[in-house]
């Protein structure tokens, strides 16, 4: 009798054991003894208030999806060497455990490079200083050497979560769409190594890449690597797919990125996609027994200074929305055409969902709020300076501020202005806001080469912006190019020297690495803003500066809202209550108001401060508001000029 029982528990736990893997022969994959084909919910973690996560993924699960998709933010979790933040928005584990919670699998995109239009593809810029200067995507020790302790930490961190050991991770993603950017097989052998060193070897290691990238981007054969591709709506997935058996002969079809919507820019008009053609194509592909993975069911925000930017015959940057036109808006609502569309042939595939469907969060509207000049950018410039003989291009990376403003100086030590003289900017990366003596005169693009003149001047100060990393292309390797900062400055034809160099700070001090330099200006917009009495001035001065304003809530007002800022403002940043919640910029478009969660509201009196780049306005100071409305405007006119 004894001896039954002991079977009987063995028996019990084999049964019990948990196994996701590729049946090559039969081209599927098989979890716990059964085929699986997946459709999964693309959302990153780090794009959402974690106070969203369940609704999100909740929102996904309705639609009849049963895995979600997320890139890993490595430069969100390291934003200087060494210091990791997981807390919050970037506590990952309970993101992941929230996904399990809703009994969904978990596909994680780790990278360590995503592209996702995130800020240098998701690598932390700091590889572009010193001591890195890395050739990122590479095997030059600058990039291995940070990659390699950036997986020792994340390792254990997630090895628990994998589908084995009882979590819901069933696949991870090494590198992405590495076809586009080089064909080093060594480097992706390499990086495959090391992941399953931190890993182990107990799960699916996938690459991904567009039709034909994969004879780079991934490796030959069936292991270690498993090879995927994406592609949108209306492609021929049957031939796609074809070509890709010449590659990888044997195993399940997947399409790891299915686009539902496309990236935004701005000065370019807000992307949509049919949701009666995403039906049909996901329909094909399901048919085809593909699992597939809906880039993006919901895109988020890109909060704070996160957004990133492609090159293509110039800088484009991406806005602050990441809305990406997808099933779930950016604000969490869903898209009742595209929801259609999709729950419609999940219905189909796998049938018996009785989730209803998701309704509209109330929104906060009808508030203006007034505001009030609190001091000009070019005013917080302090005493303290680092001097050099020509404007440090790279004064961002060697200073270890990786996002905002810098401001270089220079004062005419002869005692008497200069007068009627020729400015030109040379080597602008990204954007140059041109004062003398405190005046606003000119703004200076990337890669232009205007030439204009002063009437006088004896101070020179330019504010140079950082309008984000590249985050696609191999131009974002290229160190000698990939700078943020400014290379010369000529008076009349010949290169001005002796520079001072300033951090102008508009985010969080707390998290700048000391360097190995001279102390530079540490200048908090947020709390060291000087304070000037403009009473009694028809209009306001043009030129940066910032505004001020408050607002009071009860507690059945803290509600998701929306901030249009398009009266007086041109370009600039948007701060609620210290957290800086992102860029805007109406002057150029399409997006004109800024999402608002709820949860960084509060009872009572919040605050919010902007700090305008531009300020052409000729409206008189009490005609300076902003709006909390409960309608989003992402979709307006666009200006290419801007």
């Amino acid at each position: 009798m004894l001896l039954v029982l002991l079977l009987a528990v063995l028996v019990s736990s084999c049964s019990a054991k948990r196994e996701f893997y590729i049946d090559w022969e039969n081209d599927r994959f098989v979890k716990d003894g059964e085929t699986f084909q997946y459709v999964s919910a693309g959302m990153h973690y780090f794009r959402i208030p974690h106070q969203y996560w369940e609704q999100r993924i909740s929102a996904a699960k309705s639609a009849g999806l049963n895995a979600v998709q997320t890139y890993v933010a490595w430069n969100a979790h390291e934003p200087q060497p060494g210091n990791y933040n997981f807390e919050g928005d970037l506590d990952i584990v309970r993101f992941i455990k929230q996904v399990q919670a809703q009994d969904m699998a978990l596909i994680l995109r780790v990278g360590p490079y995503i592209c996702a239009e995130w800020n240098f593809g998701g690598l932390p810029p700091w590889l572009l200083g010193r001591p890195y200067l890395a050739q990122v995507k590479t095997s030059d020790k600058g990039y291995m050497v940070p990659v390699i302790e950036w997986l020792r930490v994340l390792g254990p961190m997630i090895k628990p979560l994998l589908y084995a050991n009882g979590g819901p991770i069933i696949m991870i993603q090494v590198e992405n769409e590495y076809g586009s950017f080089g064909c080093d097989h060594n480097y992706i052998s390499d990086l495959a190594n090391y992941f399953q060193e931190f890993f182990g070897p107990d799960i699916i290691y996938f690459t991904t890449d567009g039709p034909g990238g994969y004879k780079c981007g991934s490796l030959p054969g069936t292991e270690p690597l498993f090879t995927t591709i994406d592609f949108g709506v209306g492609s021929d997935a049957a031939a796609d797919f074809a070509k890709l058996r010449i590659f990888q002969p044997h195993g399940p079809s997947v399409n790891s990125e299915f686009y539902t919507g496309w990236l935004d820019h701005w000065k370019h008009g807000h992307s949509k996609r049919a949701a009666d053609k995403l039906g049909v194509s996901l329909d094909e592909l399901l048919a085809l027994n593909a699992s597939v993975n809906l880039y993006m069911w919901h895109g988020g925000t890109n909060f704070g200074l996160s957004s990133g930017a492609q090159y293509r015959n110039g800088l484009i940057a991406n806005p602050t929305s990441y809305d990406y036109d997808a099933p779930q808006s950016e604000w969490g609502d869903v898209k009742l055409d595209k929801y259609w569309a999709i729950r419609n042939v999940t219905e189909k595939y796998f049938p018996g969902n009785k989730m209803p469907v998701p309704q509209d969060s109330k929104k906060l509207g009808g508030i203006s709020v007034k505001l009030r000049l609190t001091g000009l950018l070019v005013d917080q410039i302090g005493p303290k300076t680092l001097l050099k003989k020509y404007p440090l291009p790279h004064f961002m990376e060697e200073l270890g501020v990786f996002e905002g403003i810098v401001a270089y100086q220079h004062e005419v030590t002869a005692g008497k202005p200069l007068l009627n003289v020729e400015l030109q900017l040379l080597g602008v990366h990204d954007r140059a806001y041109v004062l003398t003596d405190g005046n606003f005169v000119q703004v200076v693009k990337r890669e232009e080469e205007v030439k204009f003149n002063v009437t006088a001047y004896k101070t020179i100060t330019i504010l140079v912006e950082n309008m984000g990393y590249i985050g696609f292309s191999k131009a974002m390797s290229n160190y000698d190019d990939e700078y943020k900062g400014l290379k010369n400055v000529t008076v009349n034809g010949c290169v001005w020297t002796n520079w001072n160099h300033y951090r102008i700070n508009v985010t969080d001090t707390s998290m700048r690495r000391k360097v190995d330099m001279e102390e530079v200006a540490n200048l908090s917009l947020q709390n060291q803003v000087k304070t000037k009495n403009w009473q009694g001035k028809d209009l306001l001065p043009e030129g940066p500066a910032v505004f001020s304003g408050e607002f009071v809530l009860d507690k059945s007002q803290l509600l998701d809202t929306f901030v249009n800022i398009t009266e007086s403002w041109s370009k600039g940043y948007l701060i609620v209550n210290n957290k800086l919640i992102g860029r805007y910029w109406p002057d150029a478009g399409p997006q004109y108001t800024l999402y608002l969660p709820g949860v960084w509201l509060r009872e009572g009196t919040n605050t919010i401060r902007l700090v305008e780049l531009q300020s052409h306005s000729s409206h008189p100071p009490s005609d300076y508001s902003v709006y909390l409305t409960d309608k989003p405007y992402i979709d307006g006119p666009v200006n290419p000029d801007a």
